[in-house]
């Protein structure tokens, strides 16, 4: 198929260009063969017109001798011009004397043709119409503008005497010095015709022999010296795709010849080796690469699984964390652990650079903090030491930033050290998320003896922290633009009243969504934690609501207030509250029949505080609708009613009120501390 297609591509493409050749050749030989004969007849009719022009006795044209002798001239003249015209092959010679007013008429004087001709002759002293134009421009040159000679070639389809020429010379009078006188001869060019046709056979006949010379020679030519050589090439070729073993016997020694064709032999012998080394080196690597992803995939597990996975989720506090290194293993790492049963210590680390290297130094740093942590300290502390520790031995001069926090359960008091590291996000209840920004630190690891700095503040139940490292802040999209922390912070506020796994699973979809395609070029880690508060110690008392059982209620509250240490005059004004909201709810929640009323005693331990609720089926009241009575008139001036009431208020920490589910509800709130 190579051979076949190949040979008759060259041959075809050959047989082409000797086709153009030859058409272009005939054409150029067609033009100056035309030119040429044209050139040879337009000479012979011009001697010829000269020659006849001899024969002329200018008497005759001006009628200055007697007309036996003028006929007699005039016959001698015809005589010439005969035998003129049959031994020079001038189909016509005639005299002929245009009308000068406008040219548009001549007059003939004389008109011969040679004995082959055929036509129709005008004779002596016959007046016609100038043929055309051209003849017309013709005559003005020769007559007005001084011309020597005008030549005239007409085709076969444009006059009745088929393709010929006609050379025009003037002829002057005798004593004349105008041209009142044309002598023209005309010649037939079929002749012209046939030898042109001729040429063109010859040469169309030539170029034929040509081309079967050239398919025979050069077909055998390509097929010996082209067609055969990358044929064997070919093949070659096909043989090495298939099997990918060397050869028994290399093409350089099949194709010896040194021009290019054996250049792509010896060339292709050298690619086979090399491939076949290529494909040893790839194997090889290829091995390799799987041994060490191999290993880099026991080392993704390791990693992962020296990150806490098993998120709390307690009356306390809730807590959920996720990383998605930019390698296989990566730098980020995130930590939580209870120091004792009050305190919870949060982490949130980067390690500078990316893959192996800063994952070993990350292995290193998070059992350092863990380790010290446990052992007790302030944050500040922590750091302090752990710096220590990670600056010995440090020759790759890796750091990390480091967020450490340890969260004081029951009361919600934070203290924290920001190492470098990025701002955490809080998000007070019911508010916005705000980033949290505090003294920062160097990292850890960048200097030997260096101290840190540390905050504290506190978190109240249904607040939320959000920490997280540069990776999420510093994603980067397609068109090289910044997530940035505002764009962070809004996505944040879109996740309220959601769970710490929502929110962050909602904010990977967020940096995914905005980087699109784009690689990762950073570790992304995040931490959210929700906290709902320390410890409460509630008891409950459910009782008939009447002044009779008003002492039952006192000692109920009053034993929950003296086992946490209750000041006394705290007490005093705890009973003098519970007193009055009893009551009133005795009085006038079920009048005039009885029923339940139930006080509720919650303690928080840190800050110590007590928060107590009367829950009473009666009527709809808000003892908090009615105005505070104003205190600066006297006991006489005033209205009756709502002291109590405002007492209460005056006394307690907070005070309120609702009506839920056909209840009355009333807390009032106390620090005992």
């Amino acid at each position: 198929m190579l051979r076949k297609n190949l040979a008759a591509q060259i041959i075809a493409g050959f047989v082409i260009v000797i086709a153009i050749l030859t058409v272009f050749v005939c054409i150029i030989g067609y033009r100056e063969f035309t030119h040429a004969a044209e050139t040879q007849y337009e000479d012979c009719a011009l001697n010829t017109a000269r020659t006849a022009a001899l024969y002329i006795m200018p008497e005759l044209l001006t009628g200055g001798i007697a007309d036996k002798e003028a006929q007699m001239r005039f016959n001698m003249l015809r005589s010439s011009w005969e035998r003129l015209a049959n031994t020079q092959d001038a189909t016509f010679i005639y005299l002929i004397r245009p009308d000068k007013s406008d040219y548009n008429h001549i007059e003939f004087f004389l008109s011969v043709m040679n004995e082959s001709a055929h036509y129709d002759r005008y004779s002596s002293g016959y007046i016609r119409q100038t043929s055309n134009d051209e003849y017309r421009r013709a005559y003005i040159d020769l007559c007005e503008h001084g011309r020597k000679m005008a030549t005239i070639f007409r085709d076969k389809g444009d006059s009745e005497t088929g393709h010929h020429i006609t050379v025009m010379i003037p002829v002057k009078a005798k004593n004349s010095e105008t041209v009142d006188w044309i002598l023209c001869v005309q010649r037939q060019m079929e002749r012209l015709n046939f030898y042109r046709k001729s040429y063109v056979r010859h040469v169309a006949f030539a170029a034929g022999i040509i081309v079967l010379i050239v398919l025979v020679v050069y077909g055998a030519y390509l097929g010996r010296f082209l067609i055969l050589p990358v044929k064997r090439i070919a093949t070659e070729a096909q043989r090495f795709a298939d099997e990918h073993t060397e050869s028994e016997s290399s093409l350089s020694t099949k194709i010896k010849s040194q021009n290019e064709i054996g250049q792509l032999a010896r060339v292709v012998d050298s690619m086979e080796l090399q491939v076949l080394s290529y494909i040893d080196s790839i194997t090889r690597i290829t091995k390799e690469k799987e041994q060490i992803e191999a290993e880099l995939s026991i080392a993704t597990e390791i990693q992962a699984s020296m990150l806490p996975h098993e998120f709390p989720k307690n009356k306390e506090f809730e807590l959920f964390a996720l990383m998605t290194p930019a390698k296989e293993v990566g730098g980020d790492f995130y930590d939580f652990f209870m120091i004792d049963s009050n305190h919870l210590a949060l982490v949130m680390a980067d390690v500078s650079g990316k893959g192996v290297p800063a994952a070993l130094f990350m292995v290193i740093a998070k059992t350092l903090i863990k380790t010290r942590s446990q052992m007790g300290g302030t944050p500040s502390e922590i750091l302090a030491d752990v710096n220590r520790q990670l600056c010995e031995g440090n020759e790759a001069d890796l750091f990390v930033t480091v967020w450490l926090g340890i969260l004081e359960i029951s009361s919600g008091h934070v203290v924290a050290s920001n190492a470098g590291h990025e701002y955490p996000a809080i998000r007070k209840a019911g508010g916005e998320y705000e980033l949290l920004k505090t003294q920062q630190s160097p990292a850890v690891a960048t200097m030997k003896g260096m101290k840190f700095r540390q905050d504290e503040f506190d978190l109240k139940p249904g607040d939320i922290i959000y920490l997280y490292t540069d990776g999420v802040a510093e994603a980067t999209n397609s068109s090289e633009e910044l997530y940035g922390t505002d764009r962070m912070l809004e996505a944040l506020n879109g996740t309220k009243n959601t769970s710490a796994e929502e929110i962050l699973i909602s904010m990977k979809k967020s940096v995914d969504d905005f980087t699109g395609e784009a690689p990762q070029f950073d570790d992304i880690t995040m931490l959210c934690l929700r906290y709902f508060g320390g410890e409460k110690i509630l008891k409950e008392l459910t009782i008939e609501a009447t002044v009779e059982n008003l002492e039952q209620v006192l000692e109920f509250v009053d034993s929950q207030l003296e086992i946490h240490d209750c000041p006394p005059k705290i007490q005093m004004q705890i009973e003098v509250a519970v007193e009055e909201l009893f009551v009133n709810i005795a009085h006038y929640a079920y009048n005039p029949v009885i029923g339940p009323a139930t006080v509720q005693v919650e303690i928080q331990e840190k800050p110590l505080s007590v928060s107590i609720t009367f829950i009473d089926n009666g009527v709809p009241y808000d003892p908090l609708a009615k105005a505070d009575p104003d205190v600066t008139l006297s006991a006489e001036e005033r209205d009756i009613g709502g002291l109590g009431i405002y007492m209460v208020k005056k006394s307690m920490d907070d005070i309120r009120y609702e009506y839920k589910d056909g209840k009355n509800i009333l807390i009032i709130q106390k620090k005992l501390q």
